[in-house]
Order: structure tokens, then sequence, then C-alpha cells
């Protein structure tokens, strides 16, 4: 039953990749910034469902709307601090990217000082399991967390195709001084898509440390492989990203199992370079144009 454990566990890493990317991918796309404070908002996310549960004494299942709230709040922070004084500037790209590396550090670190830096154990988690035979057992986690993360990534991408501000957002994406000219409200848009990848880097906090731990640190290696799964599946588009994490997440999960737990993530490096010699622009990428 080798096989099936290689598809659950690389289905529970590509619909978590998938999950993570969302933000940075929806971000890049419509506002054309790398949010490095991305891993320090899954950080947050955990934080909040942990101490929800543990020092509020909320039902488990609370602790993922917690961590989206949390996320909300961190969103609209950016939003207001950063993104919304910084967009109009000419280095807008390079100096946002700065601006996030340092609002990272600096929630890691207020994360580490005031809660301290022990690892503890996510109480976001379902119990049992279904077994369908001696050899194989399906933890009811790991059916949550690909449930949840599938569930986010349908509610993200009708938003985005089917409502009137996933218009405004493409709008803005494609041409931000045409979008303004035909009258959507250029900074309330953006406002939203800061809300909107906020809520999803929290509650993919959430899933993150439910199936490991929550520690101030926990959102730098999701951080990196979310990025890589951002270049993989064409920066900007929501599709390549979930294409390109969960067939990631199987090939990861393939070769951990094969070969040893130390071997997946260099392999997946590996994948991930021979990707971008054949299609240097990704899975479904786009040209790059600049933005006016």
């Amino acid at each position: 039953m080798l096989i099936w454990e290689i598809i659950a566990t690389g289905l529970t890493l590509g619909a978590l990749y998938a999950c993570g990317t969302l933000a940075l991918s929806l971000v890049w796309g419509s506002v054309g910034m790398l949010n490095m404070a991305h891993g320090a908002v899954l950080v947050a996310g955990g934080y909040a469902s942990y101490y929800a549960v543990t020092a509020l004494g909320l039902p488990w299942w609370l602790g993922l709307p917690a961590g989206v709230l949390i996320g909300i709040v961190i969103g609209l922070i950016l939003y207001a601090t950063l993104v919304r004084w910084m967009f109009t500037d000419p280095g807008f790209s390079v100096n946002i990217l700065i601006a996030t590396i340092a609002a990272a550090t600096l929630v890691e670190d207020l994360i580490t000082n005031l809660l301290g830096p022990v690892t503890r154990r996510q109480p976001f988690k379902l119990e049992g399991g279904i077994q369908f035979s001696d050899q194989f057992r399906l933890p009811n986690e790991t059916i949550l967390v690909i449930a949840i993360s599938a569930m986010l990534f349908v509610a993200t991408h009708l938003l985005i195709n089917r409502t009137r501000l996933g218009r405004a957002i493409r709008a803005v994406a494609q041409q931000p001084t045409g979008a303004l000219l035909v009258g959507v409200p250029i900074q309330r848009t953006l406002a939203w898509v800061m809300v909107i990848a906020g809520a999803l880097g929290g509650g993919t906090g959430v899933l993150l440390t439910s199936l490991t731990t929550v520690y101030p640190g926990a959102g730098f290696d999701p951080l990196l492989k979310s990025l890589i799964i951002c270049v993989v599946g064409g920066l900007g588009s929501l599709n390549g990203a979930f294409i390109a994490a969960l067939g990631l997440g199987m090939f990861e999960s393939a070769v951990e199992y094969l070969t040893g737990q130390r071997f997946g993530f260099p392999a997946m490096l590996a994948l991930v370079i021979a990707t971008l010699i054949i299609r240097p622009s990704g899975l479904i990428g786009r040209d790059e144009t600049a933005r006016q």
C-alpha cells in the first residue's frame, strides 16, 4: 500500500503548498509585489489559532477563523503602512520587497520576545482516521487539510473570476492607469487584495501548524517553497500555482518515500530548475510588462 501513502502525503503537501502559494500569486498578479511578510502571516495565523483554543477556551475548530482574522488584520496593516504609500513609486517592486522583509522580521521578533521561542502543539486537529487495510490508514486530519485547502482555492478562483471585485482586481493587474480612468477605485482594490491574501495566509498557517508545530520560525520554509511554486506556476497565475503545487507535492512525497526525507526538497529544487529551463515563464506564465 506504499503507493496510497505516497498519494495521500503528496496530496496533503500539494494542498498546503497550493493554499500558501495562492496568497503570494494573488498579490503578485494584482499588485506586482513579492510579499516577503507572507511567512510571518502564516506564523501569526498558527499562534492565533493556538491561543484562541488554549487561552480563550474556544472549540478547536474555531482556531481556523481565528487564524483567518489575524491574517486579515495583518493584511490591512501592511496595506495601510506600506502598500498604500509605496504603490505609485517608480521603484515599488524593489522597495516593497525590502519593506516586507523588514515587516516579517519585526513580526517574528515580536512573537519571539512576547511569547517565547517555545515549540507548541497546534490544537486545531481532527483525531482519528479511516482504516482501509492493515497497512494503510488515512488520518482525518489529512482529509480535513485537503478539503479546506480545496475550498479556499475554489472560493478564491470564483472571487477573482466571477465577482465585481474580481474584475476590479484583474483590471488593476492588467493596467492600473487604465483601470483608474474607467472608474476602478485603485486604493480600495489594493486594500481588498491585501485582506484576501492575509486571510489566505492566516488560514494556511493554521493548517500548516496542525501538521507540524507552532513556533516563531515556522513560516520560513513554507515561504521559500511558496516562492518556488509561484515562479514555477507562473508569477501571478492562480491556476499555474495550483498545478505546480500539486505536482511538486506529489513529486516530493514520492522522492521522500523512496530515497529518504532529506532528499525530498533537493530533488524538488532540481525539478524546478529543469522546468524553468524548459519554460522560463513558468507553467502558465505571461510576459511581464511595466506597471503604469
